[in-house]
């Protein structure tokens, strides 16, 4: 009997390979949240110093110009951390929506895995049925020329 071969083998192999592009994009979509996130600890961080900054200084005393500059390098520093939170939300949407894309292709995957699985099964039922066959065969033509 011929080599058991998957009808549907290339579609599998192609649905495995979206099914890792898809995986692929997932996990960089979730690096980037990462590394929005790490930006953003480090400028609360930065801001927080700032503001210890700020408050020793004003303590000491400080001319209306410093404080003005003081007062906009706090505001940007908050400005841009609001962006990143923004940014942060928008890659949570994101991934959210990569996640239905990937569970809907490790679906399809696992459907066609098991029509496989399936079909491989039939193969060897097939198989062990043609050898039965052929000992049966065989049994009787030995018996045939015995006689």
């Amino acid at each position: 009997m011929k080599k058991f071969e998957f009808t549907l083998g290339k579609l599998l192999g192609y649905k495995e390979q979206v099914l890792k592009k898809e995986k692929n994009d997932l996990a960089a979509l979730r690096k980037q949240q990462q590394q929005a996130m790490e930006e953003r600890q480090r400028l609360i961080e930065k801001l927080e110093h700032s503001n210890r900054e700020f408050a020793e200084k004003c303590k000491k005393g400080m001319s209306p110009q410093h404080i003005v500059l003081e007062k906009s390098y706090i505001n940007s520093v908050c400005e841009q951390i609001r962006a990143l939170e923004r940014s942060i939300e928008l890659f949570g949407v994101k991934i959210e929506k990569q996640l239905v894309v990937v569970v809907e292709a490790s679906k399809e995957v696992s459907t066609l895995e098991k029509l496989r699985d399936k079909q491989f099964e039939d193969y060897q039922k097939a198989v062990q049925k043609s050898e039965e066959l052929f000992i049966s065969e065989f049994v009787a033509n030995k018996a045939f020329h015995k006689v």
